[in-house]
C-alpha cells in the first residue's frame, strides 16, 4: 500500500537532511561524556545556530545497508526545506517517489499515484512531521517529546545520541545520532540505526543556505 511505502521512506528521511559524509564508523577517538551544565550551553549554542537557517535546497545520493543480507541500496534525489514548516523530498533514481510537508498537510506521490494527508488527522504522521521539521537543523534538541538527547564531544565534534521515547518510534528507531560540524552550526552527519541493526547513511552535494525557494515547490502535485 502507498501508506505502507510512506511511512518506510519517511524512516529513510528523518534526520537525513545535512549528511556530509558517508562513515558510518567512530573511529579511534572515543565519544566523552559532558557534564549537564555544559550541556545545556552546547543545546543553546545549537539552537542559536540554527534561528539563522531559513532554508536549504540539496542534492542528495543515500545508501541504506541491510544488516542480514550485507546489501546496499542506492538511491539519489533532490530537498528542499524552509523554516516556515516546509519540506520538499523527492527521489528521482532508482525510482520517483515525492514527500511534501506543508503546513498540517502532507502530500505524497508514488509514480501516477497521490495522496493528500492531513497531519492532524494522525497523531503518527503529527509526531514525525514534528520530527523531521524540528531535527532537520538540530534545533530542539532538548525540548523535545520524541526523543531523549544526549550530547557527547568527539575530538572537535560534538555529537548528540538520541533514544526514542514513544513506542510507536521505538519500532521505528533504536537510535539516531546527529554529528554537528565544528563550526557546531549544523547537522553534519546522521546515524540511523533500526532495531533490525539497518543503517541508512545519506550525502548531501551542491548545499546551499538561506537561498529563496519558489513556493510552487511545496504544492502537491
Amino acid at each position: 500500500m502507498l501508506l505502507n511505502k510512506t511511512f518506510e521512506i519517511m524512516k529513510r528521511i528523518i534526520f537525513a537532511v545535512l549528511l556530509l559524509s558517508s562513515c558510518l564508523g567512530l573511529g579511534a577517538q572515543q565519544l566523552q561524556s559532558v557534564p549537564a551544565r555544559q550541556q545545556a550551553q552546547m543545546f543553546q549554542t545549537i539552537n542559536a545556530a540554527a534561528s539563522k537557517i531559513t532554508s536549504i535546497t540539496s542534492s542528495f545520493t543515500q545508501v541504506k545497508t541491510i544488516s542480514f543480507l550485507n546489501d546496499k541500496v542506492r538511491s539519489t534525489g533532490n530537498l528542499y526545506f524552509t523554516n516556515q514548516q516546509q519540506l520538499r523530498w523527492e527521489y528521482i533514481s532508482p525510482y520517483q517517489y515525492t514527500f511534501i510537508i506543508n503546513g498540517e498537510k502532507v502530500y505524497i506521490k508514488n509514480g501516477k499515484r497521490s495522496q493528500t494527508i492531513d497531519v492532524k488527522s494522525s497523531q503518527m504522521f503529527k509526531s514525525i512531521a514534528r520530527m523531521m521539521m524540528n531535527s532537520i537543523t538540530g534545533r530542539n534538541l532538548m525540548d523535545n517529546r520524541d526523543f531523549t538527547s544526549r550530547l557527547y564531544l568527539r575530538g572537535r565534534e560534538w555529537v548528540a545520541i538520541m533514544t526514542p521515547r514513544r513506542s510507536q518510534i521505538k519500532k521505528m528507531f533504536k537510535s539516531v545520532t546527529l554529528y554537528f560540524n565544528e563550526q557546531h552550526s549544523m547537522v553534519s552527519r546522521v546515524v540511523m540505526t533500526e532495531p533490525s541493526g539497518d543503517t541508512t547513511v545519506i550525502t548531501l552535494s551542491n548545499v546551499k543556505i538561506n537561498a529563496t525557494i519558489p513556493e510552487q515547490i511545496f504544492v502537491g502535485r
